[in-house]
């Protein structure tokens, strides 16, 4: 009896480790003596669902693309870098790490740099790649200085759509992009969320999300269904970029024909533009797009832009801006250009330089636009613009120290002073739940106007530094 109950205790075991999901996952290593394998393509090729293929530190001259997909049951296949993992493109074209219509993949705390030749990406996603999680990686030195590059990007290209994006966490910096994008997520990707990255220092667009360039099938060309939140970025700028001539467009955070997509509590300084939610497609909207407590500083040609730059271009459709604080754009704080429609402004700081305008209408074709409740100071004591503000106030909002600190003095008249937004479609509030620093967007008797509540007791969430850099 006692030989038998082992048995079935052992049978019992046994069964259970064949499930789905208990199977026993590997870890692969790779080093440059002594590992598994000597090469990262070596280990990724080897690697099963669930298995973990980790990167001691090292440089490694190649380009890795994974064969396989991780699945549902078993796991994620996950490349991890430890302190020191370096994917180096000294001498390569191309890509550093692909992902061509495989699901279940994690990339985690690599180091990819100074790919340079053909159209060099730091790490590509294509196809129909879904479940794809890119977190703490360091991308820089990704340089096209006559074409087109990306640090990071996904193309949604196949019928079946992206789904479930997450890319947290990572550094991208140093880039020369020639047309395109520090980050990017353009064609059919349907979910995704883009947190607690810091992008700064690139030639273009800090973090874009585009519709109808032929990336994906029709009716479905349009990165949508996502979030872009606590997200760091600055210095970015084609001043020097000579696909540019000098022209000064890069936008920190771009919606260029996406939908659905919510830009909250990110950090953008001193880009060529801060925000723009716009379409460069004749006849296509970019729509449906909440731009909230977000601190926006010192853009070239704006803070927040909207609409597409020529009246041949597309539209911005149901656009809410509201609960921003925006800080001294060169030429502006809001700027309507052409084609907007529906368009909410309400409950923002804008402080603005000198002679230039709160909110302006430079182009045709702008209707049906809200504004209320804002807070203007710097420019102008009697009037926000074009569009009239009945419950605007000009007074000096008391900030703490702009423009590296744009948070609430105690007196400030931005405390208690904001209207209620109510809920979206979805039932959450318009205003947001949290603030620019992560605290409860609602202290005390009402919501505070601009990014940030006034908490005098309660400490700011920390900002998310910069990845490790050991290289």
């Amino acid at each position: 009896m006692e030989r038998g109950l082992q048995r079935r205790r052992l049978a019992g075991l046994l069964g259970a480790l064949l499930l789905p999901g208990i199977a026993s996952a590997r870890e692969i290593i790779v080093a440059p003596f002594g590992g598994d394998f000597a090469s990262v393509a070596a280990g990724v090729s080897a690697a099963q669902a669930g298995d973990t293929v980790t990167v001691r530190a090292g440089i490694y001259n190649e380009a890795v693309s994974f064969g396989r997909s991780g699945s549902a049951a078993v796991g994620f296949i996950t490349l991890r870098g430890e302190p020191g993992a370096i994917l180096d493109g000294t001498g390569r074209s191309g890509q550093g790490i692909t992902i061509n219509s495989r699901n279940y993949i994690r990339v985690m705390s690599m180091t990819v740099r100074s790919f340079r030749a053909g159209t060099p990406m730091g790490i590509n996603v294509e196809g129909s790649s879904s479940f794809v999680e890119l977190r703490n990686n360091l991308i820089h030195t990704i340089e096209s200085p006559n074409g087109n590059a990306h640090g990071i990007a996904f193309y949604g290209s196949a019928a079946t759509p992206m789904t479930n994006i997450v890319v947290e966490g990572n550094e991208i910096r140093n880039c020369r992009l020639g047309q395109s994008e520090a980050l990017v997520l353009n064609g059919n990707v349907d979910g995704f969320r883009v947190a607690r990255n810091i992008v700064h220092d690139n030639d273009n667009i800090g973090i874009d999300f585009i519709g109808f360039e032929g990336t994906g099938p029709a009716g479905q060309d349009q990165a949508r269904n996502g979030i872009c939140v606590d997200n760091v970025v600055y210095n970015n700028s084609s001043a020097t970029n000579p696909t540019y001539g000098g022209e000064r467009s890069a936008g920190g955070i771009y919606v260029d024909g996406g939908r659905d997509i919510v830009i909250e509590r990110n950090t953008i300084d001193n880009c060529d533009i801060g925000v723009e939610v716009a379409s460069e497609h004749g006849g296509q909207a970019t729509s449906n797009i909440t731009v909230r407590n977000n601190v926006i500083s010192r853009g070239y040609l704006g803070n927040v832009l909207m609409g597409g730059y020529a009246a041949n271009r597309g539209d911005a459709r149901d656009v809410v801006v509201v609960h921003n604080t925006t800080y001294r754009g060169a030429n502006g704080e809001i700027e309507l250009q052409h084609n907007c429609d529906r368009i909410i402004i309400k409950n923002n700081i804008l402080y603005a330089k000198s002679g230039q305008p709160y909110i302006s209408s430079s182009g045709g074709n702008n209707t049906n636009v809200m504004v209320e409740s804002n807070i203007y100071f710097g420019a102008s004591n009697l009037s926000p613009g074009p569009f009239p503000d009945s419950r605007g106030r000009f007074v000096n909002p008391l900030l703490v120290g702009p423009p590296v600190d744009l948070h609430l003095l105690a007196g400030s008249p931005a405390i208690d002073a904001g209207i209620q937004l109510g809920n979206d479609a979805q039932g959450q509030p318009v205003s947001g739940v949290s603030d620019n620093a992560g605290n409860p967007r609602v202290q005390g008797n009402a919501v505070d106007i601009g990014a940030h509540e006034f908490a005098i007791s309660e400490p700011d969430t920390v900002r998310p530094g910069p990845v490790d850099d050991l290289r």
